[in-house]
């Protein structure tokens, strides 16, 4: 019995694992909110019951996979079976130290741990060591054997650690057969497979024909062989993969507001003391600029202040009314890096007119109001430049100064809030890009690996008059749920903390349940959980590759369930078609194979947990909005496409006055799925929801009975 593996971080709890277990602003100032900024980066993330959903269309659009390039990528993989290069000495020693390298870490954590002479067993220590050492001694046997215990299910493998030395294994055993193994057998099979899987992604259009090819690519990549195939094959998938647009409309609605304040005036000019009461009214709007390499917008302030003021000098007192129109504007870029601001560009521009004068004098009036007359008229365009030049100089102070925190808030929380959790957990894209319309905010990403592909395909449009549009395509999650989950194991108590840190509610069919054991699942490296998108359907799989519950273990299953997309009077919905399938890796259901009794018993126990997992109706509910934002939400679902080249659209928009009941009748649009108020007995789900029935194009049938 191999003992517990105990780990211990400096500053975090030691860690356990066994081989073989598992406000409101003040407004007293000036005219513009400091949190206006950082609205951009509190835009809200879409989930419910703690999956994120992005529903596929109730109307098929033709998939638009490049077809023809797929096909001439098929044929060149065919003709590079015949380019079969042996590695040289210099590249299996590459490849040697690359696991040296990668042992080091393992070795130190083997050494303060407890089980550590127990791992060393298992994983061979000496032979480890051996070919780390061997280079061009290498032996292909030895090190695919090294790989396979890499490879198991045993609980700690999922730790950094092993997973660095797994992959240097992989990597120089691929080397050590393309020098002197059976590398050009390999490397045939292996491009006859990716030359099927071109093909069929070609015939079928379908981007899940795709899934094959990255592991293929790597293993060909690791093995240094066919590299202008291995190149042209990412590139022709290396499309972005994640496409947000937000309306200028949504984010104005948290900056744009009126000014309307009254201020004292009591200033000095030319030497006359001036007093009196100024009311400035105007706005602060955002306004998008157009910008191709960053995004880029003006925050700018408008607005007329109309001074009533008296001054006097000696016997004379003067009466006046001064109007001066004042500007500002401040352009903010972003890219992914930062967020930078120009600075305050000012503007002020006065007319004075003389209401009334006033002389105190008891003699010589008419004289004294003639020469002060003639003085005022002289002076008049100085003391307007005068008071022009302090409005702006005011002007720009203050609006430099109301707006600097806001920049430094809206870096501190995309770094804080976006990018670095992001980057924590490995999943910040691998290309981010911002750019700016007239109207819009476009945020342009691609979501892949070195190994991994993204898309193939150009996304399709988004509908005119969203406000929120997120053009996703299946890859981008799939890519970043591989990275995340890929190879781990996730206990019952592991996701409950999950839960907890990201403070969401506990799906009930993960939780605690008295009739079921603690459950654990070892995910599959390749493709643990993915979204494979059709036209108007939408299938999500997770792949384990061991699962246990108390104390029993059982081996691997595929699981998943396909969903239609529906709308009602009520909203959208995605209906499942069908039970949960649940099978073993490669089991087809209805042939001759039989499930054996423990596959039977770990079904009925995933079964349970799954059905409630994946509801049989899931409704898409608005979008609520937060912070600054909060006030022009929830939105609603308008749009939602899907086509079965990978690409998902939705699209938000403020939502409707109107009733949310379910009405009696309700005419049908083509591609749409028709809600009856009938029910089936025992659920309060209407029957037609169930039926999953999706109106065809060419129909106008208005309900299924």
């Amino acid at each position: 019995m191999i003992s517990r593996l105990t780990t211990a971080v400096e500053g975090n709890p030691a860690t356990d694992y066994t081989p073989g277990s598992f406000s409101q602003p003040p407004n007293d100032r000036l005219w513009l909110m400091a949190s206006s900024i950082p609205v951009l980066a509190s835009l809200p993330r879409y989930a419910v019951g703690g999956w994120l959903l992005l529903a596929a269309s109730v109307t098929p659009v033709l998939a638009q996979l490049p077809a023809q390039r797929l096909e001439q990528l098929a044929n060149e993989a065919l003709q590079a079976t015949e380019t079969f290069r042996p590695a040289g000495d210099a590249t299996l020693e590459s490849a040697a130290a690359g696991l040296r390298q990668a042992l080091a870490p393992l070795d130190t954590l083997l050494n303060r741990s407890k089980s550590g002479s127990a791992w060393r067993t298992y994983l061979d220590w000496p032979a480890l060591q051996s070919q780390a050492a061997s280079g061009m001694a290498a032996d292909p046997a030895t090190l695919r054997r090294l790989e396979e215990l890499l490879n198991a299910t045993e609980t700690g493998l999922d730790m950094p650690e092993f997973v660095r030395v797994r992959k240097a294994v992989g990597r120089y055993a691929e080397v050590a057969d393309a020098a002197r193994g059976n590398g050009a057998n390999r490397m045939s099979q292996r491009l006859g497979a990716l030359a099927s899987s071109l093909l069929s992604a070609s015939a079928t259009g379908s981007a899940e024909s795709l899934a094959p090819v990255p592991p293929i690519l790597e293993r060909l990549a690791e093995a240094g062989q066919a590299p202008a195939v291995v190149a042209a094959v990412r590139g022709a998938n290396a499309r972005p993969n994640l496409l947000l647009e937000v309306h200028e409309s949504l984010l104005a609605q948290a900056v744009n507001r009126p000014i309307d304040q009254m201020m004292p005036v009591d200033e000095v000019v030319l030497g006359t003391r001036v007093r009196g009461n100024g009311h400035t009214r105007g706005n602060v709007r955002l306004d998008f600029v157009p910008s191709s390499d960053r995004a880029a917008f003006d925050l700018v302030f408008a607005a007329t202040n109309v001074a009533n003021t008296r001054g006097s000098q000696g016997p004379v007192t003067v009466n006046s009314r001064g109007v001066t129109s004042l500007g500002a504007r401040r352009r903010f870029f972003l890219d992914e890096y930062s967020a930078t601001a120009s600075p305050v560009q000012a503007s002020a521009s006065t007319d004075t007119t003389v209401t009334g004068m006033a002389i105190s004098s008891r003699f010589g009036k008419r004289l004294i109001k003639k020469i002060a007359s003639r003085k005022m008229a002289e002076t008049m365009p100085q003391a307007e430049a005068i008071a022009e030049g302090r409005a702006r100089d005011r002007l720009r102070k203050q609006f430099q100064e109301q707006t600097e925190p806001a920049l430094a808030q809206f870096r501190d929380q995309f770094q804080e809030k976006v990018r670095g959790p992001l980057e924590k957990q490995g999943l910040y894209p691998e290309m981010l890009h911002m750019n700016t319309t007239d109207t819009t905010l476009a945020i342009t990403a691609r979501k892949a690996t070195a190994s991994q592909l993204a898309a193939a395909s150009l996304p399709p449009a988004s509908a005119a008059g969203n406000l929120i549009s997120a053009r996703v395509h299946e890859s981008a999650i799939n890519n970043m749920l591989e990275e995340k989950l890929g190879g781990r194991i996730i206990t019952q108590a592991d996701a409950d903390r999950m839960a907890r840190e990201g403070k969401a509610k506990m799906p009930e069919s993960l939780g605690s349940d008295p009739d079921q054991k603690p459950w654990a699942v070892t995910f599959a490296k390749h493709r643990p959980v993915t979204v494979a998108v059709d036209d108007g359907r939408v299938k999500v799989m997770v792949r384990g590759d061991k699962f246990v519950s108390g104390d029993r273990s059982f081996p691997g299953m595929d699981i998943w369930a396909t969903y239609a997309i529906a709308t009602s009077s009520q909203g959208l919905h995605l209906v499942r078609e069908g039970d949960v399938q649940i099978y073993p890796p490669g089991f087809k259901p209805g042939g001759r194979e039989k499930l054996s009794m423990a596959e039977t018993s770990l079904r009925r126990i995933l079964q349970k947990r799954f059905d409630k997992l994946w509801k049989q109706v899931i409704d898409i509910p608005d979008l609520p909005l937060q912070g600054e934002l909060a006030s022009a939400g929830p939105l609603s679902m308008k749009q939602l496409v899907a086509r079965k080249d990978g690409w998902m659209v939705a699209g938000w928009r403020r939502r409707d006055g109107g009733s949310r009941s379910i009405e009696r009748s309700i005419e049908a649009v083509p591609g749409e799925t028709i809600i009856h108020e009938e029910t089936v007995p025992g659920t309060s789900v209407p029957a037609e929801i169930l039926s999953g029935i999706v109106v065809p194009a060419d129909s106008r049938l208005a309900v299924v009975r």
